[in-house]
């Protein structure tokens, strides 16, 4: 079980470097030093302390999908890379890289489907984040945010 766990963390750096190279040109105004100045319950504070406390990288590229994770809670290590995108897809707001990279790992860890499930859910109760500007919430409060969202 370990080894097949192995697999799907080296699935989810491989799904990740694709979508950072799929995503090189996509724009985003706030820059990494920006997030360190914002009132510490926001959004974009909140993402930041979790880079520096888990010695990530900032990924501009990823920014819209990282700042996801903030927002809905869930890690971005395993097991939080599948359950955030299973949640995607509940709300509708998925793309097919995450779609495939989920349902690769399914056929991996299948034991894992119950969990994921509750995620599904959980997404299909959400307001649908695709129609969210992110950038425009970055220096909201995460608490008031997740409530108006119903997250």
């Amino acid at each position: 079980m370990i080894m097949r766990w192995k697999i799907v963390e080296w699935l989810t750096i491989q799904a990740t470097n694709l979508s950072d190279f799929l995503l090189r040109n996509r724009s985003w105004k706030y820059q990494y030093s920006d997030y360190v100045d914002l009132p510490k319950n926001t959004i974009g504070y909140h993402y930041y302390a979790y880079l520096r406390k888990n010695k990530l990288t900032y990924k501009p590229n990823l920014i819209k999908h990282d700042i996801k994770h903030i927002l809905l809670g869930y890690g971005m290590k395993m097991p939080g890379e599948m359950e955030i995108v299973a949640f995607l897809i509940g709300n509708k707001s998925y793309n097919k890289v995450g779609v495939l990279y989920l349902f690769t790992c399914l056929l991996i860890v299948p034991e894992y489907l119950p969990q994921l499930v509750q995620h599904y859910k959980r997404g299909k109760n959400a307001t649908c984040l695709r129609e969210i500007n992110l950038e425009d919430i970055i220096d909201k409060d995460l608490t008031t945010v997740r409530i108006a969202l119903n997250i």
